[in-house]
């Protein structure tokens, strides 16, 4: 039996299921010759499991997914990969239109995700600049260049939300036409001919600047959030919040740089044993 007829008796065969919602084709891969299916079902078995199925004597490769899954996957914001492959994979079952709706909503992110995840890659960014800053000052200039590039991918994925958009799997490819001056500190920290030092030099002016004049708008979702309740917040209670625990947001990092551009003060909340320092919203 020829490999067209095999899978259509496969895809006939999801399409009866009534767990299943959208079946995808993925793009072809170099290193694979059969037909690698994702599965999006509702209580599928074997979450995330890869497996390869003989049907009529033809080779097909199959991921099964949960709905749920990627459903909890988009509120986070879709990693680049995942958004390329849901993007550009062909959609071969689509019951109720389901892979219509995810697609047009991974057009844009909402304005309250958006918020959210620029919030994330803001927090990340200082994370990163943080942490390869410590090891700039112990001379471990390689290092410190890791974290830098970490740094920046952070950066060119904040742009990218900023603009209303999800980052594609082609990044930087993306950033060139969204701001070509971040482009650009990324093309020179990689291929400049200067030293390694004078590279990272001057990376750490552009992206202090980048911290301070984008703190404002970036940490949006953070104070919107400590703005439902009055009085101070412990630090734990920020971080176990149900809107901030998927988030991914570095929110230690982020609350110190507040305090230090005092758009947030450190209080200290009554208690019966140690004195807690919490924190308050200014403005």
């Amino acid at each position: 039996m020829r490999p067209e007829e095999s899978r259509q008796t496969y895809l006939e065969l999801l399409q009866k299921r009534l767990d299943v919602r959208a079946v995808l084709l993925l793009p072809e891969s170099l290193f694979r010759e059969e037909a690698f299916y994702l599965i999006l079902a509702n209580h599928p078995e074997g979450e995330g499991t890869i497996r390869r199925v003989a049907v009529q004597g033809q080779l097909i490769t199959e991921q099964w997914m949960s709905v749920w899954h990627l459903e909890k996957k988009a509120a986070c914001g879709l990693d680049e990969n995942l958004a390329h492959l849901l993007a550009k994979a062909e959609v071969v079952i689509d019951k109720d239109g389901y892979m219509k709706q995810v697609r047009q909503r991974l057009l844009r992110p909402s304005d309250s995700l958006q918020k959210k995840l620029v919030c994330r890659e803001y927090s990340r960014l200082l994370l990163f600049f943080h942490e390869a800053k410590e090891w700039l000052q112990q001379g471990l200039t390689l290092d410190a260049y890791r974290l830098f590039v970490q740094a920046l991918h952070s950066w060119a994925r904040l742009v990218v939300y900023e603009m209303g958009e999800h980052p594609q799997a082609s990044l930087w490819s993306q950033v060139k036409l969204l701001d070509s001056s971040v482009y650009k500190l990324y093309e020179e920290l990689s291929a400049n001919g200067e030293t390694l030092e004078k590279r990272i030099e001057l990376l750490v002016l552009a992206i202090e600047f980048a911290v301070t004049s984008r703190m404002k708008d970036s940490v949006r979702f953070l104070t919107e959030l400590m703005e439902t309740k009055e009085g101070p917040w412990r630090l734990q209670e920020l971080m176990s919040h149900p809107a901030v625990q998927s988030a991914g947001i570095e929110i230690p990092v982020l609350i110190d740089k507040m305090v230090q551009r005092s758009f947030v003060q450190e209080v200290v909340c009554p208690d019966e044993g140690d004195q807690e320092v919490c924190f308050i919203l200014l403005g």
